[in-house]
Formats: structure tokens, sequence, C-alpha cells
């Protein structure tokens, strides 16, 4: 299997690497905006025949200099490293960021991780950045750093991708748009299809009973799980189980997810927040153990207790066909993102 060029120290990066163009941030979601700088960065970068490079943390800063899990993030670790290779960087450094770390200062920061680090000869960032100690960093300290280390400075307005005049993407806004369930307008600032992925858990097996068979993810699966209620999406394999290696993983299968506690079935027990998805037309499909990316393409409805079970089929029946009508305009970017 080929190494990919994610890095998580100085001492990791080729020394072959040559001179690079670098973007620091933590990226979250690897959204328009960001997508914009980075567009930025490979343009730069291959007019001065560097390597465009992101620089970038983990856990995230305020993660661990303020409350640990807040906010939730748009993206997995794994999912967002793997987004800025496919925005064309030619390398992450994936750096751990402690409450030790954020003791750098401003120089120090630059001369070790970018300058000696990274033989970063150009570097390409917001207007408002902040780095160093206490974000005493700005781009005036860049600046000046730059004039000291020798390398260019190079600003990106707000204007948002290609220059359309949007403003600011923000991923606070697109987290809030997917805690509302509304996947469309988070899809649309993000300029792909949002994802979830985790490995395939058993469940109570009530969707193979009903006709349904769902692959479960588990309770804390990787990306921020949208608002409760059923979406049209579509599921991919992205590493299989030892067990199911000889088999074709599936790439793009058009799903019907739900998330909720299937209030229907409330008296079996505590209430468990669930994600589920049903691969359309396939009964027979063992993924358990394998990890799976779940791309959401639109909300359907929210989630429903039914009188019956024959309601919640018939129901079930109905939001497949749905997906169907919904997906036939969206198809899976399944095979542009891996």
């Amino acid at each position: 299997m080929t190494r990919l060029p994610i890095w998580h120290s100085v001492d990791e990066v080729p020394a072959d690497l040559g001179a690079t163009a670098v973007s620091i941030g933590n990226f979250d979601g690897i959204h328009r905006g960001h997508r914009f700088v980075l567009d930025q960065l490979r343009r730069h970068a291959e007019s001065r025949a560097l390597v465009p490079v992101a620089l970038t943390f983990w856990p995230h800063p305020r993660h661990v200099m303020g409350t640990p899990g807040r906010p939730p993030l748009l993206t997995g670790h794994a999912d967002r490293d793997r987004l800025l290779l496919l925005a064309g960087m030619g390398g992450v450094l994936d750096l751990e960021f402690t409450r030790e770390f954020a003791q750098h200062s401003p120089e120090d920061f630059v001369r070790l991780f970018l300058v000696e680090g990274l033989g970063m000869k150009c570097v390409v960032l917001g207007e408002d950045a902040l780095f160093g100690r206490g974000n005493t960093g700005t781009i005036e300290t860049m600046r000046e750093l730059g004039e000291v280390h020798g390398f260019e400075v190079v600003t990106v307005a707000d204007l948002g991708p290609e220059g359309e005049g949007t403003g600011r993407i923000s991923s606070s806004r697109i987290r809030q748009d997917l805690l509302d369930g509304d996947v469309r307008a988070a899809n649309a600032a993000l300029g792909r299809m949002h994802t979830v992925t985790d490995v395939v858990h058993h469940g109570y097996r009530r969707g193979h009973e009903l006709g349904y068979p769902t692959a479960n993810l588990g309770p804390a699966p990787q990306g921020l799980v949208p608002a409760d209620g059923v979406y049209a999406g579509y599921l991919t394999v992205t590493e299989q189980h030892p067990s199911h290696l000889g088999t074709a993983p599936l790439a793009g299968a058009p799903a019907t997810i739900s998330i909720g506690t299937n209030p229907t079935f409330a008296d079996d027990g505590a209430p468990r927040r669930t994600v589920e998805a049903y691969v359309h037309d396939d009964h027979d499909l063992d993924l358990y153990g394998d990890t799976v990316r779940l791309e959401f393409v639109d909300f359907q409805r929210p989630t429903l207790k039914f009188d019956s079970v024959e309601a919640l089929i018939a129901q079930m029946a109905k939001d497949v066909e749905v997906t169907r009508r919904t997906l036939e305009g969206a198809p899976s970017l399944a095979e542009a993102t891996d």
C-alpha cells in the first residue's frame, strides 16, 4: 500500500521534499472557503516551482484550550487529511496540538515548523491569520519573519470561491445547518456532500426482520451527525474487514439513511441514538466490521413514531422511492473523493 504524504512531525517530512508553499489552519470541513485558499496556494506554488503543503493540527486547538469536544467537528481526523490531499496538496503536516505545543512563540513556530521543518519559501494566509502563543502572531508578524528568513507572504481576501464575492464561508454556519437537518445548505457551502464515517456495528437486527437490513454505525462516528430524520444518500466501503477481502467493496451505493432513537420500538429499552443505512436492493449484504462512509444528499422527513410495524414498513418503502428520485440528480462523489 502506498503511504500517503501525511506527516505527524517535522522528522517525518521527506528530506528530498524540496522547497514548499504553505497554508496554515484547522480546515474543519474543508469547505469552499478553505478550498479557495488552497486553490490559491496551489497556484502560487506552481508558479514558483514549490510543493504545496497544508499545516494543520489535531486535536482542534479549541478542544485543548477550551472545552473538549466543543464545538463538534464537521469532519473526522482521517477524513480531514484525506480531503486536504484531494484539494491538491503535495503533503499535509498534521501536528499534535497540546498545551505545551501552544506555548511556542510566533517566531519559534515559524522557524521550527515552517522554515526548518518544511523549507517554506511562500506562505498563503488570510489577512486576519493568527498564530503562536496566545495567537499573538499576526499577518504583520509573518511579514517581518519573512524578511528575516527569506520567505514570501501572500494574503487571500474573503472573496469566496472562484472570486464570486460570497464573503466568508463559516464552519459554524455549516455546523448549524447540519444540526438543523439542512444538509442541502451545508453541502452547498461545503462544495461536496457531507460525510460521516465509522465501522459497521451489530445492531438490533430489526431491519432484517422488516425486510430492510441496515448497516449500523457506532455511537461516536467520525464527522458531525445531522439532526434526527431520514435522508437520501450513498454508502461507500473505505476499508474492508479481513473476512471480506476478495469481494468487491461497495462504492457510491444508493442508500436511505435513518438517524434517531427508533421511537416505534421505544418499549425495547432505553432509547439509543443510531445512524443506520439501508443499501437499496441488497438484502444479503454483510458489512460487519467494514469501515463505511455515508454521503448525505438531502433530508426527506423527520423521525416518526408509527402505530404498527406494518405502518412503519409501508413508510420505509416510500422512503426508498423518495431516495431513488432524489439521487437521480445527485450522483455519488465516491469516485472523485477516494
